[in-house]
């Protein structure tokens, strides 16, 4: 039996799989550098005695140093920073009030007012950069920033931005279960998944890494494409989760359910990967996310079928 055939193994985890994701931590090391006086969705703070300088998320106190307003001059300390005025001082060139040095500044830069504390129109990592300035400054102004700290809080932000974990969309309570659970009706029950698979093989599955990586390449050199390539992304996306969900609506086996959840699920959540695969280049932090998602999700597809298969020849 074979149930995911080379084709589509062969985009799936490999040398292909790495190269692109180097690739695309190479392009977060560029967004890092240019927004370095930005943060993640969780803020971190120096905690202990001045022996300990271990870093400790705190999602409570976030909002409030985003709204933190040392000098009470109306304009963010993460905001003065980036424009390098004094986050205590109300006035930091000659006369000329913070708020209207910022603000001339905007001016001559045309960024319309508003814009930045717009959330409603940042990018997740437009966010990411927000957020990353206002715990680097708090940890910047303790004056404990040392190269235990720093690798503790690069960890942390890595962690939070490439968590692999989806929520599992289907339960046992959603699937329909066949009491009559003899080999007839298992393997007929293989067949009915087996060629609801290859139904979807047509909407491009297994191509997902190769659309990325010539994406990815085609940005790099300006050329025109990458839109029509991002867009069968998203095309590839809807059949993963599609194929999850008529699946789902296939009667199975009761000793079968393990693996049938198991497939459903890997393939739903390796649809919203691929999906926020596709924002890659405009919004990279959900890009790479999805990059480190498919990774996950697509091995568990495998190892369900396989799993499946292994079962079914004993």
């Amino acid at each position: 039996m074979n149930f995911i055939n080379e084709k589509y193994s062969k985009y799936l985890p490999s040398k292909k799989f790495i190269l692109i994701t180097s690739a695309v931590v190479v392009l977060g090391v560029i967004i890092f550098m240019i927004f370095f006086m930005s943060s993640s969705g969780e803020n971190f703070s120096i905690t202990g005695n001045k022996n300990n300088t271990a870093l400790k998320v705190e999602n409570s106190t976030f909002a409030e140093l985003i709204q933190l307003d040392s000098d009470q001059d109306s304009i963010a300390d993460w905001e003065e920073a980036l424009w390098g005025t004094d986050k205590n001082k109300k006035i930091t060139f000659n006369d000329v009030p913070d708020a209207t040095y910022i603000e001339n500044k905007k001016k001559e830069l045309k960024i319309e007012q508003g814009v930045i504390e717009n959330e409603t129109k940042l990018t997740e990592t437009e966010k990411f950069a927000r957020e990353f300035f206002t715990s680097y400054t708090a940890m910047k102004s303790s004056g404990q920033i040392d190269n235990e700290t720093i690798n503790s809080f690069s960890n942390a932000l890595g962690q939070n931005i490439v968590n692999p974990n989806l929520i599992d969309r289907y339960l046992e309570a959603d699937v329909k279960i066949n009491t009559n659970d003899d080999s007839i009706i298992k393997e007929k029950y293989y067949e009915d998944v087996k060629s609801l698979f290859k139904k979807y093989q047509s909407s491009g599955i297994g191509d997902e890494l190769e659309i990325v990586s010539n994406g990815l390449a085609l940005n790099s050199t300006n050329e025109t494409g990458n839109t029509d390539q991002y867009g069968k992304l998203s095309t590839i996306a809807r059949a993963y989760q599609d194929f999850a969900k008529k699946t789902m609506e296939i009667s199975v086996p009761q000793s079968l359910v393990e693996y049938h959840l198991r497939i459903a699920n890997s393939s739903n959540n390796t649809g919203i990967s691929v999906s926020n695969m596709v924002k890659i280049i405009n919004d990279p932090i959900v890009g790479l996310s999805g990059l480190s998602q498919y990774q996950k999700y697509s091995e568990d597809l495998i190892k369900a079928v396989s799993d499946l298969e292994t079962f079914l020849l004993r």
